[in-house]
């Protein structure tokens, strides 16, 4: 009798397991929702008349991402003002990119990762740095996920725990061991898929993800009404650009006609100099002739 108390444990068990979900991650009871139940008001009333005791609702999981495009005249300078609001926050820089040359248009686009606490108070820091292009915002709420994944993955350490106990006390025959240690290895298994779950949405909901783009311009234009001396700057400074633009296109555009302007002459000097050969040959003819036709006196 006592070697088939552990099978019948063994199958209680293996029937209570069949029954769960096969990923143990990312499905959710349909019926239930956990935050819902854990968020009870106080003073509601159970079937029996007994008012429900009051349970302090849990702290919500929001993924928080954004993007954000700026506008400066320098593009150095923001950068290192980016850098100390970063510091700041206590975020840090999850990736980078920046492109063109010195004296040309340049761009910079740089990844952050923000604790969630300061995220809104960091997009309105940003707004310093320069002209605001534009700017969206998007927050996903994962906590009904969050709490179940984190009851599924108490549970299954619960299962686990007692497959381990009944292991130690199995006194059957090898066949029934094997079964046990196989099925905690598929526990183990679970375990570490929720783990990771976990993990993913527990970086995603303590960090909010900002993308942040830098233009440069050659030429900032501040908001407000510019002055009499800033009118007359830009005035100039487009002039001299627009010059620089058109000789420029004069320049090219010379290139560009210069081998058809040169082939044509080719061509034309080639045949030049075969006429001015073919008429110096007949003078030189004509002039033989009339000297053998001239009579010797």
């Amino acid at each position: 009798m006592k070697i088939w108390l552990p099978l019948i444990a063994v199958y209680v068990l293996l029937v209570g397991c069949s029954g769960g979900s096969a990923d143990g991650v990312r499905s959710a009871p349909a019926s239930k929702n956990v935050v819902s139940e854990m968020s009870t008001a106080s003073g509601e009333a159970l079937s029996d008349g007994v008012a429900a005791p009051s349970v302090p609702a849990l702290p919500r999981k929001i993924i928080y991402t954004g993007s954000v495009a700026l506008r400066t005249d320098d593009l150095d300078a923001a950068e290192k003002k980016l850098d100390a609001m970063v510091k700041q926050f206590n975020g840090y820089l999850g990736s980078a990119s920046r492109s063109g040359t010195k004296g040309s248009q340049r761009s910079g686009s740089w990844t952050i990762r923000i604790p969630s606490t300061g995220y809104g108070s960091f997009v309105k820091a940003i707004s310093t740095i320069g002209e605001l292009e534009s700017s969206s915002q998007e927050a996903q709420d994962v906590s009904e996920e969050f709490y179940d994944v984190q009851a599924r993955l108490k549970n299954k350490k619960v299962e686990e725990a007692r497959l381990v106990e009944l292991l130690q006390k199995a006194t059957g025959k090898l066949t029934e061991v094997l079964q046990v240690e196989k099925e905690i290895s598929r526990i183990r298994e679970e375990i570490e898929q929720i783990e990771g779950r976990l993990r993913f949405l527990t970086n995603q909901t303590d960090l909010s993800t900002i993308t942040v783009t830098i233009n440069e311009v050659k030429e900032f234009r501040p908001a407000g009404p510019p002055s009499l001396s800033t009118d007359v700057k830009r005035a100039f400074t487009e002039s001299v650009g627009q010059l620089g633009d058109v000789a420029r296109g004069i320049l090219i555009g010379v290139i560009a006609i210069l081998p058809w302007a040169v082939l044509p002459g080719l061509v034309g000097g080639y045949l030049l100099i075969r006429a001015r050969k073919a008429k110096a040959a007949v003078t030189v003819d004509s002039g033989e002739s009339d000297q053998s036709i001239r009579p010797n006196i």
